[in-house]
């Protein structure tokens, strides 16, 4: 933007919807194809679990798909579309140098965040229709939405290998409200994180490889030498995902050793996490924002 052009700058909502019709039109195919997948996927479990034609081919084995947005795969399926979801987003785009994409006559940092935000918008939208497709698929084929859960919660490790009675206790629950939101934050955060990335480094497939090359190797240590807070902080990142390392380890109990939970996460556990990764992430992208684009 030079000086000539800042009289005449467009306003706030015609940019607004311009970048929403931008990201719509490079994300197109990609979603076109995701949404094909899907659907034939749905299709799938639909035909395996109705059709008797597909039943009898199964020897009359009907199958009972169980959905729950608190599964492991599901919730790392959704931040691995997220974290790829900014390279989608600015496909084509030169995000640094003195190119046509950084001449339109808007401020540059606002026209950074619009596209991520635009981006964003998209994002939530492909997940929840997603999430859509895969209930009204269970509905239809008969399966079970959520699942009932049950595990030992040991309120006192050394009780517990010892089989002192009470220090442990069984404890059940069906999937709550919050774990079809947490794939929504935890899409959020990573997106966030991802975008980070890509607006702030010139090389971002380079730090991506050295983060995770780090994450690895700070995994081993921690696990070879005990480290606890290492190993604290990488399972906070994988419950954050799905996974429920954080709130379970390894216990001897009379029978042997086995993972038993050691706390039942809540949605305060939930609202905690995703505001401290969201945080972050919508931290890194203003001050990605904010470096010089024409250099």
């Amino acid at each position: 933007m030079t000086d000539s052009t800042v009289g005449r700058m467009p306003a706030m909502k015609a940019v607004w919807m311009e970048q929403l019709r931008v990201v719509g039109l490079a994300i197109r195919r990609e979603a076109a194809l995701a949404g094909l997948v899907l659907a034939l996927g749905s299709l799938a479990v639909i035909g395996t679990s109705r059709v008797p034609v597909v039943v009898a081919l199964l020897n009359g084995e009907t199958l009972n798909p169980v959905f729950s947005p608190g599964m492991l795969q599901w919730g790392f399926l959704t931040v691995l579309v997220a974290l790829l979801f900014p390279l989608v987003v600015w496909k084509g785009e030169h995000r640094f140098g003195d190119t046509p994409l950084w001449s339109m006559p808007v401020r540059h940092q606002r026209h950074v965040l619009l596209r991520v935000a635009a981006g964003w918008v998209w994002l939530m939208a492909i997940v929840g229709g997603a999430l859509v497709l895969a209930t009204l698929t269970i509905l239809v084929s008969g399966g079970t939405l959520g699942v009932e859960e049950g595990g030992l919660l040991v309120l006192d490790p050394v009780g517990a290998s010892a089989g002192t009675p009470g220090a442990v206790e069984w404890v059940s629950w069906t999937t709550p409200w919050w774990k079809w939101a947490r794939l929504f934050t935890s899409a959020t955060a990573a997106y966030m994180l991802a975008s980070t990335l890509l607006l702030g480094t010139a090389r971002p497939e380079l730090w991506a490889i050295g983060l995770f090359v780090t994450g690895a190797v700070m995994a081993a240590v921690a696990n070879i030498w005990d480290i606890g807070w290492i190993q604290r902080t990488l399972d906070f990142v994988d419950w954050q995902i799905g996974g429920v390392s954080l709130f379970s380890q390894m216990v001897e109990i009379p029978n042997g050793w086995a993972r038993q939970w050691t706390h039942v996460p809540t949605a305060k556990t939930w609202l905690a996490s995703s505001a401290f990764w969201i945080s972050l992430g919508l931290a890194g992208v203003l001050m990605a924002s904010s470096r010089p684009r024409n250099q």
